[in-house]
């Protein structure tokens, strides 16, 4: 399943992200998240643990998605457990399921996002048919495990960060069209949610979400970014509530 419902831009002017109408308004993360199921999360994939100074944005707190999802679920339940993966930056998926796999099922939670495509598509080749094999074989680790729902999460558009050389900007939107279709057709044959945050740019000024290191998200960007996965985890949580019934 993939999840590319574009939320209606609101007016206003930009301002920092407590009044940027793409970003999550104070408390809303919780309030969103306050009905759903999961109790213990997991984020795998490459992380950010300290954003550099050059990535930061005036009125954007320097704080990863990854993080920020991680405290907006554990604000909508008190008590909830939220483990983030550690590892460098750039970590490939064969990586992620070699170093950060088997915690994750030490673990035992029941949501799984896993972040991918982000170091494949800056990395000098580009295999689609080895991503296919390595996230098929993570996702089946995770629904054989104790994860009841597993989430992939794709980029923004990577070529608005390549330096302006049409041919490099021109390879970039090729690999990563191959990095959406075939994790769509992983996700689907897993029964797992694809979050394309590309379905979610409309409207945006591309070049506003990177920082000046290329395929690195400038806190605005992070924001943005935790806003589509925190809302897009809500209406999942909703459908399936909905289906249950």
């Amino acid at each position: 399943m993939t999840d590319d419902t574009e939320a209606p831009p609101r007016p206003g002017l930009l301002a920092g992200e407590d009044h940027d109408p793409h970003c999550l308004r104070p408390g809303e993360a919780a309030d969103l998240l306050a009905g759903t199921p999961w109790r213990r999360a997991v984020i795998l994939g490459e992380h950010e643990a300290r954003l550099a100074r050059s990535a930061a944005v005036p009125g954007y707190r320097s704080v990863s998605w990854s993080d920020r999802v991680a405290a907006a679920l554990r604000s909508a339940h008190p008590g909830a457990a939220c483990r983030i993966a550690r590892g460098r930056r750039d970590l490939l998926l064969f990586e992620v399921r070699s170093r950060q796999l088997a915690d994750a099922l030490v673990f035992r939670g029941d949501l799984a996002l896993v972040s991918c495509g982000g170091p494949e598509l800056r990395a000098p080749a580009f295999d689609a048919d080895a991503l296919e094999v390595e996230l098929s074989r993570i996702l089946d680790s995770l629904k054989s495990g104790t994860y009841r729902d597993a989430v992939v999460i794709t980029p923004f558009e990577r070529a608005s960060s390549d330096p302006p050389h049409a041919g490099q900007r021109e390879e970039t939107r090729a690999r990563q069209r191959q990095l959406v279709e075939r994790t769509g057709l992983v996700t689907l044959h897993h029964g797992a949610l694809h979050i394309n945050l590309m379905s979610h740019q409309h409207g945006l000024d591309l070049a506003s979400l990177w920082g000046p290191h290329p395929g690195r998200l400038n806190s605005r960007g992070h924001a943005l970014a935790a806003s589509v996965v925190v809302r897009a985890l809500t209406r999942h949580a909703r459908r399936v509530d909905t289906v249950a019934r």
